[in-house]
């Protein structure tokens, strides 16, 4: 086992597609689909046919090597390549490296105003942690509830009470922000358009969103899953779809994105609207989709 190991590791470190590419619109990632797909399928494999437990990989965020337990093995669950391969040093997921990933080379300053629109999980815990400028909020909670995530984030050396925030109407000052990250919230906000134009007006021109959500990446346009209904029911269009929230019993997904995201980001204020792929197997990083956009100066706002 040792030997195959070793082979996994050498595969992982020697793969010929590594790094973020960003596209900025479908043509150009079908351009380049079939080509990358072709040299990304050994170390793929390597971690979704089941021949191995565990692997031996590099979290970017720790710094350090870690062994990789892959829980789908010897099980009938699919492989989860970007909500699962959590680190077992800093608990985070895939998709939550990839972005963290991100932004830290993008923002190298400590001190940037970073604002999440999440706050009782361990992203904003660990990005608190690296920019102690960090804000973050979450939409309702019970007030028993609130006391308890309190609670918990005290035990995580933050002394702080939960910020209760609607993204489509924000609290934060005009241009105060130096980026944003919401992070597979969008796709529960029927309203996500009003939440774009939120982002751009609280962000300083150049300012950095980051977003994660569900993406089709082979969509022109968006899934709507549900929607809001001129009696301010909820109609559903497809079959419901709760996602798991450690807040509640969960909650309802509206829409699944399609690459027409962009536009709708781009006349909300933004420009240099790309999504990216992040492909470090190394890291355990399997094809995982960010979108990043820059605030728009305000001569060139819609």
């Amino acid at each position: 086992m040792s030997r195959w190991l070793g082979r996994v590791a050498a595969l992982l470190r020697s793969s010929p597609v590594t790094g973020t590419r960003w596209f900025a619109d479908l043509e150009s990632w079908r351009a380049m689909r079939e080509s990358l797909q072709a040299a990304e399928a050994q170390p793929r494999q390597a971690f979704t046919t089941g021949a191995i437990a565990s692997a031996p990989v590099y979290c970017g965020l720790c710094a350090q090597r870690v062994t990789m337990v892959l829980p789908w093995v010897g099980t009938a669950t699919a492989p989860d390549l970007r909500e699962g391969l959590c680190c077992p040093l800093c608990g985070l997921n895939a998709r939550s490296r990839a972005v963290l990933g991100l932004v830290v080379a993008a923002l190298p300053d400590p001190d940037a105003r970073i604002y999440l629109t999440e706050q009782a999980s361990p992203v904003f815990v660990w990005l608190r942690r690296h920019y102690p400028q960090a804000l973050g909020s979450e939409f309702m909670m019970t007030p028993s509830r609130k006391r308890d995530v309190e609670a918990w984030l005290h035990g995580q050396g933050m002394p702080e009470a939960i910020a209760l925030e609607d993204v489509t109407a924000l609290t934060h000052a005009t241009a105060s922000l130096d980026a944003i990250g919401s992070f597979d919230v969008l796709e529960h906000v029927p309203e996500y358009w009003r939440a774009l134009s939120e982002f751009a007006r609280v962000l300083k021109p150049g300012g950095d969103l980051w977003l994660t959500l569900p993406f089709i990446e082979d969509s022109a346009t968006t899934l709507v899953r549900a929607r809001i209904d001129e009696h301010g029911g909820i109609e559903h269009l497809l079959p419901p779809e709760i996602h798991g929230d450690p807040l509640s019993d969960g909650v309802l997904c509206y829409y699944h994105f399609g690459w027409d995201l962009l536009d709708a980001v781009r006349s909300a204020g933004f420009v240099d609207a790309a999504w990216g792929r992040t492909w470090i197997p190394v890291q355990a990083l399997f094809g995982v989709w960010t979108l990043h956009a820059r605030r728009a100066p305000e001569a060139s706002r819609h």
